[in-house]
């Protein structure tokens, strides 16, 4: 496991170079420190999600395995775009959420960006997470049941809601670039 760097704690989110400054060790530390400071908000479940990295699929479990320790069940979207992750904090019961995603950054690169109890979080508030992983009270406070873990589907209730307020006013034909999506 690496050791905790803070230059990884960003302004608006975490962002490492995988196996040099981010590992799953600290995802799980991580996921940790958000169940916690989720819990203490009332919140009882974290919605996740995860961009289609490589390194996605390790530091996403890694991360789930931090928020069970720390007694937040888990609701695990698979791979998903960003704002799927916002969507299901609106509409399945639970308010904080992480995508793990390495956002614009080179493929070496991942990291997470959070809501906390309907809030996107960020300076002081994940300066706070850092803070708390890094005085070594996340292990200390880690000590409740484990939460649960689920997989949720979210893709076809995300895509009736864009639609859903659609009309157009003729028929169109549409193409789609995804260029570096």
């Amino acid at each position: 496991m690496l050791p905790i760097q803070p230059s990884i704690f960003k302004a608006y989110d975490i962002r490492g170079i995988v196996g040099k400054t981010l590992d799953a060790g600290i995802a799980r530390q991580i996921g940790q420190a958000f169940g916690i400071a989720a819990r203490a908000k009332g919140e009882k479940a974290v919605i996740i999600g995860r961009d289609g990295r490589l390194s996605g699929p390790e530091l996403a479990a890694a991360l789930a395995a931090g928020l069970r320790d720390a007694g937040a069940d888990v609701v695990d979207l698979g791979v998903v775009v960003t704002p799927m992750v916002y969507f299901a904090t609106h509409v399945l019961g639970a308010q904080s959420g992480i995508m793990v995603t390495g956002s614009h950054n080179p493929p070496d690169y991942n990291g997470f960006k959070m809501v906390l109890a309907g809030e996107a979080i960020y300076g002081d508030t994940i300066q706070q997470l850092y803070q708390a992983i890094d005085s070594g009270s996340v292990e200390a406070t880690v000590s409740v049941p484990s939460g649960s873990y689920r997989r949720h589907d979210i893709k076809h209730a995300y895509l009736q809601r864009i639609v859903s307020d659609t009309r157009l006013a003729r028929p169109m034909k549409i193409v789609v670039d995804c260029g570096n999506g």
